[in-house]
């Protein structure tokens, strides 16, 4: 709480004088400090007398309690007496709350309310009241609400001396109107339950029978809702013989009021018949029905199942004796199965053999070459850089593609190359049309005139077809061989690494082809290797980089001759739709 101003004029209401501002008296002011001599005296016994009543921040009372009705009106007695005071400096009420800062609830300052201290949720709520006979100040509070509960806190100052008294202040709600329903029913009694909510305190609760006799009742326990009021629930037993008005009272004491409610217990016509003699003769030979048809659906679905296992049984038999002949036959099947399976492999293996056959040592055409792209001097190699080249700008100069083509032009026959790619994670290898364009960016594609495979990361590859196609291998090629069949209308490309089969294109040529090969970007410095063609076939076992500048011999087992003679045509229908048309017209030894 702020401090208060203190007063300290001279000639206050309550009298007495500063004793910062007295002076020793002189032969002027002798006449007039006998006079007021008396008056000093009375001033002094007065601020004693006041002071045994008030003193300095001295707590009152906080066992005081008030119960006051939604909506109604409280009036908080201040626990303070206040019989010897004419007249109050400052009266204050506040407010304080479970959490967060006191609020004013009520100010009174020099005889003038001051409404700016007070908090908004009680302006124009609240009036002070003293009464001078009885020494005491009530605090009203109009219209009362929910949120008005709590502990409120009353501060009397007088001059600088204050003191402090506390009341709580409780609001009592009727609640709603109870409502019966049978709980349930057990050997004689029924079991009856009233309930009602918005209670403020706890009501008294009460069962009575149609002649208005108590009944014994059991409460639940109590509950709060969110409002914090409580949950009313007691329930109490009758027979199932008692007939009248059972009525359940619910009263809030604190305010004098109750409300009640009752429930008519009606008995049976004379000469009619109970409903539940109604019911239970017609229950009785329905359930008899009920469980004749039961047991004979029961025998019905038994028999069924007896008929069926047997069935099942005899299935089983019949099966157990046509295992032998069956496995006999699966034998034979799968004997069969595996030598195709042999044999295609082979003939895959092959096609790879016949493209070897046709084996061209291949070289780069540094015309086509983009200007980042460096080629050896034998022409045999090439790699991105990091800066443009000074050549010339010449129509059949990439500009946008970091691409190079091949010197070799083919119009016709089958030819063979093999690209060394090692550990590159990106390259792009194969076959484009003489005519492609080689300014601005490129989409490559049959239908303009590309045929190529791009590794793309990792063990991903891609047909650069339209749509693209996207697969997978289980081992990364580190040489890969292109085959073209330009008779054929087709181009291959195969794993020189494990003598595998990659990916086949077909196509109707027309006009020149030539090799395409593009190194690709750095990939942050993880494919700076260069894409290497090399000058002669490699072996599928080796993984050292071949040397471009070092010539030798084809492997023995390609370059062989075999004697015409021993020769025999492969029936290209028993081989993959991929490798028919690279294997058309071939021949293998005949033993």
């Amino acid at each position: 709480m702020p401090d208060l101003p203190e007063r300290t004029e001279r000639g206050s209401h309550l009298g007495g004088s500063s004793s910062d501002g007295q002076r020793a008296p002189d032969s002027k002011g002798v006449q007039m400090e006998t006079a007021s001599s008396s008056g000093s005296w009375l001033s002094r016994c007065l601020i004693a007398l006041v002071s045994l009543q008030l003193p300095i921040h001295v707590s009152g009372d906080s066992g005081k309690f008030h119960l006051a009705p939604l909506g109604g009106t409280a009036k908080l007695l201040c626990p303070l007496s206040l019989w010897s005071v004419p007249t109050l400096t400052e009266v204050r009420w506040l407010r304080s709350p479970p959490r967060g800062l006191s609020q004013v609830v009520h100010a009174l300052r020099d005889g003038r309310v001051r409404e700016e201290d007070v908090a908004p949720e009680y302006k124009g709520r609240t009036a002070l009241e003293r009464d001078e006979q009885e020494g005491n100040v009530t605090l009203e509070i109009r219209n009362v609400r929910l949120e008005d509960r709590g502990q409120y806190r009353c501060q009397v100052r007088v001059a600088n001396m204050t003191r402090e008294g506390t009341v709580v202040l409780q609001v009592a709600v009727l609640g709603s109107d109870p409502y019966i329903h049978v709980k349930g029913y057990d050997a004689g009694w029924i079991q009856l339950v009233c309930r009602s909510v918005g209670w403020f305190p706890m009501p008294w609760a009460e069962w009575r029978d149609p002649q208005g006799r108590v009944l014994p009742s059991e409460p639940e326990a109590p509950s709060l809702d969110k409002a914090g009021l409580f949950k009313a629930a007691v329930s109490s037993k009758v027979r199932d013989s008692t007939v009248g008005s059972v009525s359940c009272t619910l009263r809030n004491v604190a305010l004098g009021q109750e409300k009640t409610t009752a429930m008519l217990i009606a008995a049976p016509s004379p000469g009619r018949i109970s409903p539940s003699a109604v019911a239970l003769a017609v229950i009785l030979p329905v359930l008899v029905l009920l469980i004749v048809v039961g047991i004979c659906l029961i025998l019905r679905e038994r028999r069924s199942k007896e008929k069926l296992l047997y069935e099942q049984v005899t299935e089983v038999e019949n099966l157990l004796s046509d295992h032998a002949k069956e496995k006999g036959r699966l034998h034979k099947t799968l004997k069969k199965l595996r030598s195709e399976l042999k044999f295609k492999r082979a003939a895959a293996n092959s096609g790879w053999r016949r493209a070897r056959l046709h084996f061209l040592a291949v070289t780069l055409d540094p015309d086509t070459a983009h200007p980042k792209l460096i080629l050896s001097e034998d022409r045999r190699s090439v790699k991105l850089g990091d800066r443009r080249q000074p050549v010339l700008d010449n129509p059949q100069r990439f500009d946008f593609v970091v691409s190079v083509l091949g010197s070799e032009s083919f119009m016709a026959g089958c030819h063979y190359w093999e690209v060394y790619v090692g550990d590159k994670t990106k390259w792009i290898l194969g076959v484009c049309s003489d005519t492609v364009s080689r300014k601005g960016k490129v989409t490559a594609s049959p239908a303009n005139g590309h045929w190529l495979l791009r590794q793309s990361r990792g063990t991903e590859y891609e047909a650069l077809t339209s749509p693209q196609t996207s697969f997978r291998l289980k081992e990364s090629p580190r040489c890969v061989g292109v085959f073209l069949d330009y008779e054929a209308g087709t181009i291959s490309f195969y794993n020189v690494t494990n003598k595998s089969h990659i990916f086949t294109f077909t196509h109707t040529f027309s006009g020149p082809l030539r090799p395409f090969f593009e190194p690709c970007l750095h990939d942050g410095g993880k494919n700076k290797a260069p894409l290497i063609i090399c000058s002669e076939l490699q072996k599928s076992e080796e993984s050292v980089v071949p040397k471009p500048n070092e010539k030798g011999h084809a492997n023995g087992d390609v370059v062989r001759k075999v004697d015409s003679s021993h020769l025999r045509k492969v029936d290209s229908s028993l081989l993959p739709p991929d490798l028919g048309p690279a294997l058309r017209g071939l021949k293998v030894p005949s033993f």
